[in-house]
């Protein structure tokens, strides 16, 4: 498993090219990996944040618990080499 990569949702906006509120939602919809906070920001994992976007965009079922996006990362990456 790969270490975790806090950002707050306006950084993960700005790495995704999306909206905060954007990524809010998906957080919340998907229960997004939530590492803590930062000030009155929420920290969340970025690689758990992009899977949910590489779903979204490729079509594909969203899994919805951390532990099956990190599966499906495992996996794509198994692919991949």
């Amino acid at each position: 498993m790969t270490p975790y990569a806090p950002v707050t949702a306006r950084q993960a906006a700005e790495r995704l090219e999306r909206e905060p509120c954007t990524i809010r939602k998906w957080a919340s919809r998907y229960q997004a990996r939530v590492l803590g906070r930062a000030g009155r920001e929420t920290v969340y994992d970025f690689a758990d944040l992009a899977t949910i976007e590489w779903c979204i965009w490729a079509g594909h079922v969203v899994p919805v618990t951390p532990v099956a996006r990190d599966k499906l990362r495992a996996a794509r990456r198994e692919a991949a080499a």
